[in-house]
């Protein structure tokens, strides 16, 4: 549990207020033109990758690992096991004896010291004048963070000094070791040959994986100091295996211990789609290469270059349902991200009527509080309007950019609306013809 100190109170008139929520509103106007083009570009670049997807149905499927060369310049899906030389050795040697053997196409490292930090929390409550009243309050605890704290900067730093605490000078906090470029093969067996070399674009499809569990416990003893002292050189002895980390702590950490954590890009197998190609001077005679974008729709758009791949063996149709699943996934946290945005904008920009609608509390003077649920009532109807436009006009700017992205399917849609609507008319028509006359005399 850390410490917690106040910061002393603050507070503001309506004036000033109004002043801040005039500028907000300047800031949400011209916030929301900006939302607009972040959902018209989202829906073209559904469509776009949409149509990238597709093409994977005009490729070639290999049945085995073995590349064909009738099929070189074609497009063509292959689903293989992975080769990867092992790279552990490349590590810093402050690393490495933990991690005797690692085969994969990257090793990465990110160290952590733990620090003092602080937090800065403002709490605020409006006033029956329509002003606001805040108060600050300080919190110092202590945490593994990726950066040194300076300490020194902190409003109470008494009890709380990191010292002159450091990430270690002959070891960087962060950074990676690659296999050499074309070393990373797909093959029948998991073999260095026969089979199709991956270029970096393809690599970077493979995922990372945690590999703190796979290091050894601890580093062969050494005759120099093994004690971490919260700065200068790290060594190996100074370090030791805990819960998937290498730290210098044993039990509790104290100001100045370090952490690190050790990740590998790999996988056993993969599925991956490009246009094959012929090279020399690798481990294997061909490799992927993008295909180029194809033209497609009314406006001349085309698609993405093609090359992609997958961490498992998957057959075509899994292939190409993932890549749309992907491609649906992103647009609609786009989607969500935008709404919410645009919301925010419409907040900032009826902002002045919300600082108004706080007046109300002025009469909490004469009454029992009815000032206060007059303002919350407006604050209300202010957040729910804004909502609302933010939702119909992320609806129409999404309706004109599936109109000028998809053509063909808005005036198919347009045309079935209203040919339903016809007939419903029609409908109504002819029942309205068909009812009897009723007279109301007596």
């Amino acid at each position: 549990m850390g410490d917690k100190f106040d910061g002393g109170a603050t507070g503001e008139n309506i004036f000033q207020r109004m002043c801040g929520a005039v500028c907000s509103s300047i800031c949400g106007v011209i916030m929301i033109p900006i939302c607009m083009g972040l959902v018209f570009w989202n829906e073209n670049n559904l469509v776009i990758n949409e149509a990238t997807a597709n093409l994977v149905q005009d490729a070639k499927v290999y049945s085995s690992c073995l590349p064909s060369p009738d099929a070189n310049g074609d497009l063509v899906l292959v689903a293989c096991d992975l080769y990867a030389p092992d790279i552990a050795g490349d590590l810093p040697s402050t690393l490495s004896p933990f991690l005797p053997h690692f085969s994969g196409a990257s090793l990465s490292w990110s160290m952590e010291i733990y620090q003092w930090t602080e937090d800065e929390h403002e709490e605020c409550h409006k006033t029956n004048s329509g002003g606001k009243s805040c108060r600050k309050t300080y919190s110092y605890d202590t945490e593994w963070t990726t950066s040194p704290v300076n300490s020194n900067d902190f409003r109470h730093p008494w009890g709380h000094d990191n010292g002159n605490t450091d990430f270690p000078h002959n070891l960087e906090s962060s950074g990676s070791v690659d296999a050499p470029p074309l070393s990373v093969v797909m093959s029948q067996h998991g073999t260095p040959d026969g089979g199709f070399v991956l270029d970096s674009n393809l690599v970077s499809y493979l995922p990372t994986v945690d590999l703190g569990y796979d290091l050894k416990s601890s580093a062969p003893p050494s005759n120099s100091s093994d004690e971490w002292q919260g700065a200068g050189s790290l060594t190996p002895q100074m370090l030791h295996k805990y819960q998937g980390y290498l730290q210098t702590a044993y039990g509790s950490p104290q100001i100045g211990d370090l952490r690190i954590r050790i990740t590998g890009q790999m996988s056993d197998e993969a599925t991956a789609c490009g246009v094959q190609q012929r090279i020399r001077g690798a481990s294997s005679d061909y490799t992927f290469v993008p295909l180029p974008p194809k033209k497609f729709g009314w406006f001349g758009k085309k698609t993405k270059p093609l090359e992609r791949l997958q961490a498992e063996k998957v057959t075509q149709d899994e292939f190409i349902d993932q890549y749309h699943a992907e491609n649906q996934g992103l647009a609609w946290v786009i989607r969500i991200v935008s709404l919410i945005l645009m919301t925010v904008a419409f907040n900032m920009v009826l902002s002045p009527l919300s600082v108004a609608a706080d007046g109300l509390m002025v009469l909490n003077y004469c009454t029992c509080g009815l000032g206060s649920v007059l303002d919350g009532a407006a604050q209300c109807i202010i957040g729910t309007a804004a909502f609302l436009l933010a939702l119909v006009l992320t609806t129409i700017t999404i309706a004109v950019a599936w109109f000028t992205a998809r053509p063909a399917a808005s005036l198919l849609s347009v045309a079935v609306v209203l040919g339903v609507y016809v007939v419903f008319v029609k409908t109504q028509k002819k029942s309205a013809r068909g009812m009897p006359y009723v007279s109301m005399s007596a």
